[in-house]
């Protein structure tokens, strides 16, 4: 085996051991444990309806449900009952939770609690044989978040005392707040309907229960009450989070005062979950918020769409340069700086960040990150061109030695000769494994800064939420399929111009110096130049089968760079090449 030979394989080898390094290091994820709850909770509202007073007395005496709210009326908590007034201070609000029993295992029917309790958990929990808390334990845990949030909506986020361990923080809640919250629900009735989410949200300093219009929605309804008016949409989280942001602390210290009170009114061991139940439920309530990570914003602000529905956003809190540098080196690099500028560029533009101002912001991202790569790969690129621009000496060369594959002696009379070439036209043969060793850690960052933008996780563009990947959006035609109305139209002809630019980008080279070479005469196939040829040939399928895998599996916002990247690489390829005839004419006529 050659010098050059072997250079090249070690330098292969090192660019992949440093790609492998970058891709576990270059992805942190950015999101808090506070952004954690906020996301949290959409996917877990718990099992409880709020209702009207007068939809609750309906309940009371309708025969599919008149039992079922004797009985829960008679389950208490603490001396509360699962059934009844939601609120001491409020006479209008009303609570209770709809569920079935068979063979001795309960299943709650609350549309709200299919996304992820009844959905994953007490399916895991049944499997695995676990003990079931209490219908009682999961009332009370509803019970102590609404009040929580009532009394976080009423000091604007400030907590009172040291922890949510009972209810005593809510004791200290003005009751004229308390007996202002309102809930709306439509109920069929028609006086009742006439309160609308368009006369909620227009609505100020009022609060209302639920987040939907509707007393039982899985967040697939188009009645969401916003961010600003709904108690649960905005401090439900509260549940999930505790002091100093510790997910689930909340929930240790409700469970742990349920636990110690073995009276006739609480509820104590048999209620509350055990340790492997705890366990299950934190890891997969957990687990459905690890993967997000949509958690790079510059400024504090309502982002994202989570949820069952996708329509529910959330407060993330503003992340600095000094916690990107936290997070890791190439993090504070490259990452935040790549999510900040889409973030100023977007903003710049709409402030509402209705989708349109994060398409140009990647197109100005994108434009300005091609820009600085070919500064620092000037020379391997422009040698990269002189490279094609020797395609017709390097194919004679491979004439005059036909045998090279089987003759050493011929291979290395051949090396010598395409070096001597390289060298006299100045061109490192090595520079392209260079540029890859630039380029690669640069398309990590710029992956994690796209996924992990706020800005980019708002808005949508023809319907396509830019954070999600075009495989989630193709297959998700609901609705009538002709009218796009969940995007995946725009995303198959982001696809497919994705990934023909990317084609395009690859095989134009290829497609020069195939022009550049055909008027050669060939004195016989070379058979090293058929196998470089192959190799070639291998290496580029696969980076196009990488590429358009990835277009298909990562989020639009990466699809729309590879689009703007393949057009870029086209019109330098066209650049170049015209750089180089002209530069080839003048020695000519010297």
């Amino acid at each position: 085996m050659n010098k050059h030979k072997l250079k090249k394989k070690l330098l292969g080898i090192a660019t992949l051991g440093l790609g492998v390094a970058l891709l576990s290091s270059c992805t942190q994820n950015f999101c808090s444990e506070a952004d954690k709850a906020k996301m949290l909770y959409p996917y877990e509202q718990g099992v409880t309806i709020y209702v009207t007073k007068a939809k609750y007395e309906e309940l009371k005496t309708a025969e599919a449900t008149k039992d079922l709210i004797a009985a829960e009326e008679a389950m208490t908590f603490n001396g509360t009952a699962v059934a009844g007034k939601a609120l001491s201070q409020n006479e209008e609000i009303y609570k209770y939770v709809p569920y079935t029993k068979a063979d001795n295992v309960y299943t709650f029917t609350a549309k709200k609690a299919e996304s992820l309790l009844q959905g994953t958990i007490l399916k895991s929990a049944a499997t695995n044989g676990y003990a079931l808390p209490s219908i009682q334990y999961w009332a009370a845990i509803d019970d102590y978040t609404l009040k929580a949030a009532v009394t976080q909506a009423a000091y604007e986020g400030n907590v009172i005392s040291s922890a949510y361990s009972g209810l005593t923080d809510f004791a200290n809640v003005p009751s004229d707040f308390v007996s202002g919250i309102k809930i709306a629900c439509a109920t069929g009735n028609a006086e009742a309907d006439q309160v609308t989410v368009d006369s909620i949200n227009a609505e100020s300093n009022v609060w209302y229960v639920n987040p939907y219009l509707e007393e039982d929605s899985d967040g697939t309804g188009a009645h969401s009450i916003d961010y600003g008016h709904s108690l649960l949409r905005r401090y439900g989280y509260v549940k999930f989070s505790g002091l100093e942001d510790k997910m689930f602390a909340h929930i240790d210290a409700w469970t742990a005062d349920l636990f110690k009170n073995t009276s006739d009114a609480g509820l104590g061991v048999d209620g509350c979950p055990n340790e492997d139940f705890a366990k299950l439920y934190q890891n997969n309530t957990i687990a459905k918020v690890n993967a997000i990570r949509t958690c790079i914003a510059t400024r504090d602000g309502i982002y994202g769409h989570y949820g069952p529905g996708r329509d529910w956003e959330v407060d993330i809190s503003a992340k600095d340069w000094g916690y990107a540098w936290n997070k890791g080196f190439l993090e504070g690099l490259l990452v935040y700086p790549i999510s900040w500028m889409v973030d100023t560029f977007a903003f710049g533009m709409d402030s509402a960040l209705t989708g349109w101002s994060q398409l140009l912001a990647l197109v100005f991202v994108t434009l300005i990150v091609r820009a600085v790569l070919m500064a620092a790969t000037f020379k391997n690129t422009l040698d990269q061109q002189k490279m094609q621009n020797l395609q017709p000496q390097l194919a004679k060369l491979q004439e005059k030695y036909p045998n090279s594959n089987t003759n050493q002696a011929e291979k290395a009379r051949m090396s010598q000769e395409q070096m001597a070439l390289y060298k006299r036209n100045k061109i490192n043969p090595m520079g392209q494994i260079l540029v890859l060793i630039i380029q690669f850690p640069v398309f990590i960052c710029v992956w994690s800064g796209l996924e992990g933008s706020a800005a980019l996780s708002s808005g949508s563009m023809l319907n396509l939420r830019l954070s999600d990947t075009i495989r989630e959006t193709l297959f998700n035609v609901s609705g009538a399929w002709y009218l796009n109305t969940s995007g995946w139209w725009t995303a198959l002809v982001l696809f497919i111009l994705m990934a023909a630019t990317q084609v395009l980008a690859m095989m134009l080279p290829r497609w020069i110096a195939k022009a550049k070479t055909k008027n050669i005469s060939k004195m016989g196939k070379n058979p090293a130049a058929v196998d470089a040829n192959k190799q070639g040939k291998i290496m580029m399928i696969v980076m196009l089968i990488f590429t358009i895998f990835m277009g298909f599996m990562l989020p639009a916002a990466m699809g729309i760079y590879w689009l703007i990247g393949g057009l870029i690489s086209m019109l330098q390829t066209f650049i170049s090449q015209m750089v180089m005839n002209h530069a080839n004419k003048k020695k000519r006529k010297i």
